[in-house]
């Protein structure tokens, strides 16, 4: 059983060092994780059209949560179970169903993360001025390459050796999400991470309405939002024509448009989308990827991998993966709910 009461040396130092931003947390076999303190927040103090109440990654099945917990690394396994910490090679060449037991054999509480909690993520950092970076040129920045990481490989950073993610942590405070050594590190490049709690069937968005990871797919519900196609790839709805045989489309999260049926659904569900990062709310959204498949279902991966430059970001959303794909720039993060 998690405790996240009980002090041990190793928590209160950690905990000293960061000011309470980091503390850690140990599952069921006694396993340390480091895991970011991500105080929650109302919507309308990120951005007005957001809505309005605390955003969804903390409430979990109608209850509310001052704090949600995120691994301040990806995720490495050891005795069956993710682990989060530093200087560590992300596990990857994992499918969904097996990143998510992976998490959830940690013990209550533990999971996957969330859709909802990346995006609560993705919104503090655009609220607070700061996009970070990351892997995103074979062990360095693409733009910036004098930032650099260890790689895993042992390689030269900007060797273009097929592997070439970076060790959890290792790179510059520029690679956290609040820019500090307390923060989230590697959320843009190195590897894309797997997401729970959102998919695409056949085109459609289905989520829980809150951060209730552990209820069942099937009571997920249908947002009635789709990708289609209208002179270009759009957000539309039922309405509208889903992109014909479920066709592969790629391009920048920013310059997704919509479509007319879209526009006139209730400002509730756009509002949702919005707080999702599924659909841009304003002009000034950073850069990033969509990829998408709407032929059958389609699991999330945020983020970009090591050899994307430009086009990996925060705010990438990848949807054409199956819960059986798996490859080795596709890893993980565990997080935890109290």
């Amino acid at each position: 059983m998690t405790t996240i009461i009980t002090k041990d040396t190793l928590r209160a130092s950690v905990e000293a060092a960061t000011g309470g931003k980091v503390t850690v947390l140990y599952d069921d076999l006694g396993m340390p994780s480091y895991m970011c303190v991500i105080p929650a927040f109302n919507c309308e103090d990120i951005d007005p059209s957001l809505g309005t109440g605390l955003h969804p990654a903390f409430i979990k099945n109608g209850v509310e949560k001052s704090e949600i917990f995120i691994a301040q690394y990806l995720a490495a396994v050891q005795d069956g179970r993710a682990i989060s910490l530093p200087s560590m090679d992300a596990r990857t060449s994992v499918n969904f169903d097996v990143a998510k037991s992976y998490c959830t054999a940690k013990g209550p509480g533990w999971h996957l993360m969330t859709n909802w909690e990346w995006a609560a993520i993705a919104h503090w950092c655009l609220k607070n001025g700061f996009q970070p970076r990351g892997n995103t040129n074979y062990g360095r920045h693409h733009e910036l390459t004098y930032e650099t990481g260890r790689r895993q490989d042992g390689g030269t950073p900007g060797d273009t050796a097929i592997m070439a993610s970076t060790l959890s942590g290792s790179g510059p405070v520029s690679w956290r999400h609040d820019k500090s050594v307390t923060g989230i590190s590697d959320l843009v490049g190195n590897v894309h991470e797997w997401q729970d709690g959102m998919k695409m069937v056949d085109g459609q968005f289905f989520m829980p309405s809150d951060n209730d990871f552990d209820l069942d797919e099937e009571s997920w519900t249908g947002q009635g939002v789709i990708m289609a196609e209208d002179t270009g790839i759009k957000l539309g709805t039922t309405a509208d024509t889903l992109v014909a045989g479920g066709s592969k489309a790629l391009g920048a999260w920013k310059a997704l448009t919509t479509t007319a049926a879209y526009d006139a659904l209730s400002a509730t569900t756009r509002e949702r989308m919005v707080q999702a990062c599924i659909a841009p709310y304003n002009a000034t959204d950073p850069m990033g990827d969509y990829y998408f498949d709407t032929e059958g279902e389609r699991r999330p991966r945020r983020g970009g991998y090591w050899i994307n430059g430009p086009r990996a970001g925060l705010f990438v959303l990848g949807l054409s993966y199956t819960s059986a794909s798996s490859y080795t720039h596709l890893g993980f993060r565990p997080a935890f709910i109290a």
